[in-house]
């Protein structure tokens, strides 16, 4: 009698069948949480900008309103959306302190991109920060960081 040192067809089955079930439970928690890395990138970048609309309007008495006249160097590509801010490789950053729209109670806020994720990051002007989204991606996105208030999620 031979032995067989081989598998046979219905261990492979199981072994992939037991790994699909492992990748089908791993990677949503996987990209939730590269997510929320991307959104504490955002944080620092807003609270930054935030911070130097305050320290500019201490000095000047008016918001900036143009990330061009504040006196710091933020990283990313100039743009202009509404108002001049910067493009990172995640989100669209700006101040908003002027008071432009909805953003009334805000200084500044870094909008995600691509727009199918719709959610951004809004430094307020009482200095506490909070995400709002504007999809049910970004709705789930922004839960991970708390109980939900209206539209939104309280960060700090």
């Amino acid at each position: 009698m031979q032995k067989s040192f081989g598998f046979t067809l219905i261990e492979l089955l199981v072994v992939v069948l037991i790994i699909g079930i492992l990748s089908a439970v791993a990677l949503p928690q996987y990209e939730k949480a590269v997510e929320k890395s991307r959104a504490s990138e955002a944080m620092t970048l807003v609270a930054a900008i935030g911070r130097a609309e305050q320290l500019y309007y201490m000095a000047n008495g008016e918001y900036a309103g143009d990330i061009g006249k504040l006196d710091f160097d933020f990283p990313g590509e100039s743009i202009s959306y509404y108002a001049p801010g910067v493009r990172t490789k995640n989100f669209d950053c700006r101040p908003t302190g002027t008071g432009d729209g909805v953003w009334t109670d805000a200084l500044s806020t870094c909008n995600r991109i691509p727009r199918g994720t719709q959610y951004a990051i809004v430094y307020l002007k009482t200095g506490k920060m909070t995400c709002r989204w504007y999809s049910a991606k970004g709705q789930s996105i922004c839960k991970l960081f708390g109980p939900v208030t209206g539209s939104q999620v309280d960060i700090s």
